[in-house]
């Protein structure tokens, strides 16, 4: 999680204050003052929720936009290609996994039989 500082939270706060004094300044409520700062204070957390939420759909929409585009390859330097080619060769598309049973240890080899040795001795 991110946390932002509290004093960057009072600062917006204070901002949404100011933009909600401003937009009741222009409405009948702005006539009377022991209206308007009460009210003031009432509405800003709820202009800075409203900014918040707009913010988060407008950047999720922004984000469904851009992901949905098909991303063009764009020019790249001899570097950078090289880069790309050597790590497409260093990496293996797929990876096999063995898998250990009991019946089949590393450690069993193949061995000679006594009478296969003997047998292949030349015949006097």
């Amino acid at each position: 999680m991110f946390f932002l500082p509290w004093w960057i939270l009072l600062a917006c706060l204070a901002g949404s204050a100011f933009a909600t004094y401003l937009l009741l300044k222009r409405t009948q409520v702005g006539d009377s003052p022991w209206t308007i700062f009460p009210l003031t204070a009432a509405l800003a957390p709820v202009v800075l929720a409203g900014a918040v939420v707009a913010a988060i759909v407008f950047s999720t929409l922004l984000s469904a936009l851009l992901e949905d585009q098909p991303s063009v390859p764009s020019e790249s330097t001899g570097a950078e290609s090289t880069f790309e080619s050597t790590f497409e060769r260093t990496v293996p598309s797929t990876t096999t996994i063995r898998s250990t049973s009991p019946s089949a240890s590393p450690s069993a080899s193949p061995t000679a039989s006594p009478s296969a040795s003997s047998s292949a001795s030349p015949a006097p």
